[in-house]
C-alpha cells in the first residue's frame, strides 16, 4: 500500500512537471507582450495549486538521509522568507510581489514545488519528451520572429523582435517574452535533452536530440550571451564526471555536432537592420569556419567513440582533462590580463581583472552589481522584503531613440539571483540557497550515473546563469523542479 501510495503522487508530480514544462511554456496570453507575466503567472499559481491540493504531502516517517539535509535547508530558507517579509516596510508589496511576482507566496511555492519532486521525484521520459516537443515548437515560434514576423501577434502593431530597445521596451521572444528568461529555459531544456540523449536505452533518445538542436538554435536566435555560457559552462564542468565514470561517452561526438551545427546555422545568418528594414545575408566570418572546423571534427569524433567499451570510465584521463582546463584557464586570463587592444568587450574583461571593470561591462550588469552590494550592506540581515529591489535602486539606465526621443528604464532585479536574494531577503537566505544548492549538486556530482546525469545537467546550468540571470515565475519552476527531482535520486539507486 505504501508503494501505491508513493507511485501515486510519484504520477502525479510527473503530470505537473509534464504540464510544466509543455502547457505552461508554450501557453501565449492573447493579450501581446505587455501583458504577458501577469496572464502567464496566473497560470503557474493555478496549475501549482492543483498540484498541491491533489497531492497531501504526507512526510514518511523516516526521510532518507540524502533527503533531509535538502528538505531542511528548504524549511529553513523559507523561515527566513517569512522573517524578511514580516519585518519588511513595504507590507503592500512583499506578500504577492512587485513587477516580479516574487512575493513571499510566489516564494513558498518555489519550495514546496521542490519539497514534492524531492520527496516523490516525477521527471524522466515522458517529461524528456514533452520537453522536446516544446523545444521544436518554440524554435518554429523564435525562428519566425527572428526572421521579422509576428505569428502570434505578440508585438505591438508594426513591429518586431529586431526593434528591441528601440521601438518597444525591452527584448521579447518566444512564447515567454523576456529574452532573458527565454535564455534560462532554452539553456535548462538543451542539457536535460543532452543528458536524457546520452543515457537513454530506447529510440526516443533520437527524439530527445533533435529537441536539444532545436532547443540550442533558439537560444543562439536570442542572441542572449547567458544561456550559450551556461550550457558550455555546466557541459565542460560535467565532462570530466562523465569520462571518469564512463557515461555517454559514445554519444558525445552527436551531441557535439548538434552544437557545433547550431553555432555553423547562426553564424551564417547574417543580417542587418536599419530604419525598419531588415535583410538577409549569407555570412562566412571567423565564427563561421571554427564552427565548421569543430562540426567535422565532432563527426570524426562519433565514428570513433562508439567503439570505445560501454559503461567503462577512465579517472586518469578525468584528471588530464582537468589539467588541460587549468592550463587554458591560465593562458586566457594571462591574455586578458596583458591586453591593450581596442576590443571593447576584451578591454573591459582586462580592466575586471586588475580590478577596475567599467560599469558598462555585461550589459551594465557591474553598475547593478555595485549598487546591489550597496543595498545588500545596508540591510544585511532580513533586506528590504521579497521582490521590493525596485523600491530601493536609484538606477536609471537611458537610451537615446534618435530626435528628442529618449528611453528611461529603472531596475527592478540585480541581475544575479544571489545577490538578489541577499537585497530582498537578506544574506543568510542567499547563503541557505547556496547550501541547498550544495546539498543536492555535490551529492549528485559524487554518484553519477544514468539516472542523475539528465536531471544534474539542467540543474547545474541554471546555478550558473544564475549568476547574471534574473529569477521570475515564468520559467523559475522548472529549475525547482529539476533541483528537487534531482534531490529525489540521492539517497538510492538511479531509476
Amino acid at each position: 500500500m505504501k508503494n501505491l501510495v508513493k507511485g501515486l503522487r510519484s504520477r502525479w508530480t510527473g503530470l505537473y512537471a509534464l504540464l510544466v514544462l509543455t502547457v505552461f511554456v508554450l501557453w501565449v496570453p492573447g493579450s501581446g507582450y505587455t501583458n504577458m507575466v501577469a496572464p502567464k503567472h496566473a497560470l503557474f499559481l493555478g496549475l501549482t495549486a492543483l498540484y498541491l491540493l491533489g497531492a497531501p504531502f504526507q512526510v514518511p516517517p523516516r526521510l532518507e538521509r540524502g533527503k533531509r539535509l535538502p528538505l531542511a535547508l528548504a524549511g529553513a530558507l523559507l523561515l527566513v522568507f517569512l522573517a524578511a517579509s514580516l519585518a519588511s516596510p513595504y507590507q503592500d508589496v512583499v506578500w504577492l510581489g512587485n513587477r516580479r511576482n516574487e512575493g513571499f507566496v510566489t516564494l513558498a511555492l518555489y519550495l514546496l514545488i521542490f519539497a514534492g519532486a524531492c520527496l516523490w521525484g516525477g521527471v524522466g521520459k515522458p517529461q524528456a519528451l514533452g520537453t522536446a516537443l516544446a523545444a521544436c515548437l518554440m524554435l518554429l515560434v523564435v525562428l519566425l520572429q527572428f526572421l521579422g514576423h509576428n505569428p502570434l501577434g505578440l508585438y505591438p502593431e508594426g513591429l518586431g523582435f529586431h526593434d528591441r530597445g528601440l521601438r518597444y521596451s525591452g527584448e521579447y521572444l518566444g512564447t515567454i517574452g523576456n529574452a532573458d528568461l527565454l535564455s534560462n529555459y532554452l539553456a535548462m531544456a538543451v542539457l536535460f535533452l543532452l543528458g536524457t540523449y546520452a543515457v537513454a536505452e530506447g529510440r526516443y533518445r533520437f527524439f530527445c536530440l533533435a529537441g536539444a538542436g532545436a532547443a540550442w538554435m533558439a537560444l543562439l536566435l536570442s542572441e542572449v550571451t547567458g544561456g550559450p555560457v551556461a550550457v558550455a559552462g555546466c557541459l565542460a564542468l560535467c565532462l570530466p564526471l562523465c569520462l571518469a565514470k564512463g557515461l555517454g561517452l559514445r554519444r558525445m561526438g552527436e551531441m557535439g555536432a548538434v552544437l557545433s551545427l547550431g553555432v555553423l546555422l547562426k553564424a551564417a545568418l547574417g543580417y542587418r537592420y536599419e530604419e525598419g528594414s531588415l535583410s538577409f545575408f549569407f555570412s562566412r566570418g571567423p565564427v563561421f569556419w571554427l564552427a565548421l572546423w569543430a562540426l567535422l571534427l565532432c563527426l570524426l569524433a562519433a565514428v570513433l567513440l562508439r567503439r570505445l567499451p560501454e559503461g567503462r570510465g577512465d579517472p586518469k584521463g578525468a584528471l588530464g582533462v582537468v589539467g588541460f582546463y587549468l592550463l587554458g584557464l591560465f593562458a586566457v586570463f594571462l591574455f586578458l590580463f596583458t591586453y591593450e587592444g581596442d576590443n571593447e568587450a576584451l578591454r573591459g574583461l582586462s580592466l575586471l581583472l586588475h580590478g577596475s571593470p567599467p560599469d558598462s561591462l555585461g550589459s551594465s550588469r557591474v553598475a547593478i552589481w555595485k549598487e546591489a552590494v550597496k543595498l545588500g550592506l545596508e540591510e544585511p540581515w532580513l533586506g528590504s522584503g521579497p521582490d521590493t529591489y525596485q523600491l530601493r535602486s536609484a538606477l536609471i539606465f537611458t537610451r537615446e531613440l534618435g530626435g528628442d526621443a529618449v528611453r528611461r528604464t529603472s531596475v527592478d532585479v540585480a541581475h544575479c539571483e544571489y545577490l538578489n536574494l541577499w537585497v530582498n531577503t537578506g544574506l543568510l537566505s542567499m547563503l541557505l540557497f547556496l547550501a541547498l544548492l550544495g546539498s543536492v549538486l555535490l551529492p549528485a556530482a559524487r554518484r553519477l550515473d544514468k539516472g542523475r546525469l539528465p536531471l544534474l545537467l539542467p540543474a547545474l546550468g541554471y546555478a550558473i546563469a544564475a549568476l547574471f540571470g534574473i529569477s521570475q515565475s515564468l520559467v523559475s519552476p522548472l529549475f525547482y523542479l529539476f533541483l528537487g527531482a534531482l534531490a529525489c535520486m540521492n539517497p538510492g539507486e538511479a531509476t
